[in-house]
């Protein structure tokens, strides 16, 4: 979560656990969304980019970041 508080210029200590919030409200728009996947290693159209995509609050963008990735999977 530490690459999304950097993009969105917020502290980490500004969210909790369950946080529903929608990362939109943070300020998160299309530019900042690509600068999140380079910076998390996310590729275009994976598994893991549909999961955030599928759920922009924090808790589901914890959520999905915290699951193991298939190996060379990203």
């Amino acid at each position: 979560m530490a690459a999304v508080c950097d993009v969105l210029y917020i502290a980490e200590s500004e969210l909790f656990d369950g946080d529903a919030t929608d990362l939109r409200e943070l300020g998160l728009d299309s530019v900042r969304f690509v600068l999140l996947m380079k910076q998390l290693g996310v590729s275009r159209g994976s598994e893991l980019q549909k999961r955030l995509v599928s759920d922009l609050s924090i808790a589901g963008w914890a959520q999905a970041l915290e699951l193991p990735q298939p190996e060379g999977v990203t």
